[in-house]
């Protein structure tokens, strides 16, 4: 009795884990509606974010006034930005500073030069912005790369540490 419950319990398991949809790149973050890449672009450059950043592969006009610095967004990465990531970086810039950057370059006392949006934007534009952004990020594949795989190393000791290992105890 005991195995048919569990068999039980293991089959439930399997069908809700088969109703994810594991291919759904906001899986495990907020949902928010779906955005539209070409209005974000428009929102990335109306709103001035193309003073202080550069969208890696995006035709984006000239800034008016260039920023402290030049902050590149989009690229190959090994690991995709999530679209929790997109949103909390346009929402909470300083909860992340890039390490790309000297921290006097992008913030000031530790918050970001970013300044804010959250009583500027629309949930519809904040989607189109994250739309726009996640177009320009691809995970790099590197198929034919192989990581080495380096001996691992004993600590070294102190000669210290030697002396006493050879002390005659008396």
């Amino acid at each position: 009795m005991r195995s048919l419950f569990n068999s039980l319990v293991a089959l439930c398991t399997l069908i809700c884990l088969s109703a994810c949809d594991r291919d759904d790149p906001r899986q495990g973050d907020i949902y928010l509606p779906e955005g539209d890449a070409v209005k974000g672009e428009m929102y990335f450059a109306s709103l001035g974010c193309v003073n202080c950043h550069v969208v890696i592969g995006a035709e984006l006009p000239e800034p008016a006034e260039a920023g402290p610095v030049r902050v590149l967004l989009g690229s190959q990465t090994r690991r995709k930005l999530s679209y929790g990531a997109l949103v909390t970086s346009i929402v909470n810039p300083s909860h992340r500073l890039s390490a790309r950057y000297r921290k006097d370059e992008v913030s000031d006392g530790g918050e970001s030069l970013m300044p804010s949006y959250n009583d500027v934007l629309t949930v519809t534009q904040l989607t189109d912005l994250v739309a726009f952004l996640d177009a320009h990020y691809e995970t790099a594949v590197r198929p034919d790369y192989e990581y080495r795989a380096y001996p691992r190393r004993e600590p070294l000791r102190n000669q210290s540490d030697d002396d006493s290992a050879n002390a005659n105890p008396q």
